[in-house]
């Protein structure tokens, strides 16, 4: 019996149990090395292209904006300056002048090292770093060496910071932070980009927290960026990874993971997981996506889960979109299987604790305004002594003082103005007590209550 017809069965057989493990989206032998999520697409940083698959792993377009830098030149020639002068003089320029762009490009032509001065660089030479993409857009922003560009129906164009090697990029809705080694930058994502703060240490990764504050990883410390410039250390001890995740901040430490909310003390959860990078998953058991030498899924960050791993294969990063989880691996994206959603049983998950109600406003005082005002009259005393060589004795002077003229305001406008402010508050207490109401597809509603807290106090 020949054994072709048997080798083609198991062949056959081994391919099918590969299709049915998981649906895969092609590769090219390139491996990627970042994947951000938007509403219904997966951008993937591939050999410095930018790929767009849609939610069944099919790919959408490719962004041509970026090309693979040019390989390194070779070995080159130790530059004499006789050497020097006579590769000039045989080219028709001076020997004595070796600091010319012509006398530059025929030394290097002729392989002989030199410094040569700092050009400005094509587009062909531009390397992308990062993605991020908001889950409410299908953009992708892309921080390069040339800048910050932004990917939309696969045409890839530059939107701010020329010239600048942007090495960091978040994306929030409604938010958009980049950093270079130096400075960091924020935008609402249409308008013109802003410097927000100056970086100490280079930025390891970036994170948008309740879409006004921006989180830094550095090797140093975690930061945090107010609107206004205002910098506070979040942790004293640096971090390498960042996620924003139903307004839940975690950040992979290197003594542990820890995770915070806007306005409170991050708190260490539990132990970090071989893991590099860090992501936002879906709302059941894998709302934190970390990954490494394997695939870890975490609902508060305390307990981590193992949930797939491919050995002999690079594992680089994940995203969700539209419901499912993505894990680049290798060269291609590979949707993760067995998500399980998490118990009813489960507490909510946030790893710090409640925060106690705000305590009770005063009632609001209007009387003053709605009382009638008494002109009342200014009354002055004078005691006066006296004393002679007959008699000692006193006197009394009383001197009584009515103000005339018209009051600053009539007592209509006194009662509208009361009932203007009574308005008001109660409005903003009925927003309040609406915004009491945890809600985690609201990741900005610790800062709308203290924003309407102020303001109520502000009325006192």
């Amino acid at each position: 019996m020949s054994l072709r017809p048997i080798l083609a069965a198991l062949v056959g057989a081994g391919a099918l149990l590969a299709g049915a493990a998981f649906a895969r989206a092609a590769g090219s032998g390139d491996r990627i090395t970042a994947i951000a999520g938007g509403a219904n697409t997966l951008f993937a940083l591939r050999s410095n292209t930018v790929v767009a698959f849609d939610g069944a792993g099919r790919e959408l377009a490719r962004c041509a904006r970026f090309q693979t830098p040019a390989p390194a030149r070779g070995a080159r020639h130790t530059m004499s300056a006789g050497d020097a002068a006579e590769t000039l003089r045989l080219a028709g320029l001076p020997d004595d002048d070796m600091d010319s762009t012509e006398a530059e490009d025929v030394l290097d032509d002729e392989g002989f090292t030199r410094a040569r001065r700092t050009r400005p660089a094509p587009d062909e030479a531009i390397v992308a770093h990062s993605l991020a993409a908001a889950p409410t857009t299908d953009d992708v922003w892309i921080a390069t060496s040339g800048g910050l560009f932004r990917g939309r129906a696969g045409v890839c164009a530059r939107v701010a910071l020329p010239r600048r090697d942007a090495i960091a990029v978040a994306a929030a809705p409604g938010a958009v932070a980049v950093a270079s080694e130096q400075l960091l930058w924020r935008s609402d994502g249409e308008g013109a980009f802003r410097v927000a703060a100056g970086m100490a240490a280079r930025p390891r990764a970036l994170a948008i927290l309740e879409e006004q504050d921006t989180l830094v990883a550095t090797d140093d410390a975690i930061l945090e960026v107010g609107p206004y410039g205002v910098t506070r250390a979040v942790l004293d001890r640096g971090g390498d990874a960042l996620a924003v995740c139903g307004g839940v901040a975690m950040a992979f430490a290197g003594d542990g993971v820890w995770t915070w909310t806007g306005g409170s003390e991050p708190q260490r959860v539990g132990d970090r997981p071989f893991a590099r990078t860090l992501a936002c998953g879906d709302d059941g058991g894998a709302r934190f996506i970390a990954t490494g030498d394997a695939v870890y899924t975490s609902l508060d960050g305390a307990t981590w889960r193992e949930q797939r791993a491919w050995p002999g294969q690079s594992v680089g990063a994940a995203a969700a979109v539209a419901g499912h989880i993505w894990v680049a691996v290798d060269d291609a994206v590979v949707p993760l299987e067995g998500t399980a959603p998490a118990p009813a049983s489960r507490p909510p998950a946030v790893s710090s604790p409640a925060r106690p109600p705000p305590p009770p406003l005063p009632p609001l005082v209007t009387s003053r305004l709605t009382a009638p005002i008494f002109p009342w009259p200014q009354l002055t005393v004078v005691f006066a002594g006296q004393r002679t060589p007959v008699r000692d004795g006193w006197s009394v002077l009383v001197l009584v003082g009515f103000r005339l003229g018209r009051a600053t305001i009539s007592t209509a406008d006194r009662r509208q103005l009361a009932a203007e402010l009574a308005r008001r508050d109660a409005e903003l207490a009925a927003q309040e007590l609406q915004l009491a109401v945890p809600a985690r597809d609201d990741p900005s509603r610790p800062a709308r209550l203290r924003a309407l807290r102020q303001e109520r106090e502000a009325l006192r």
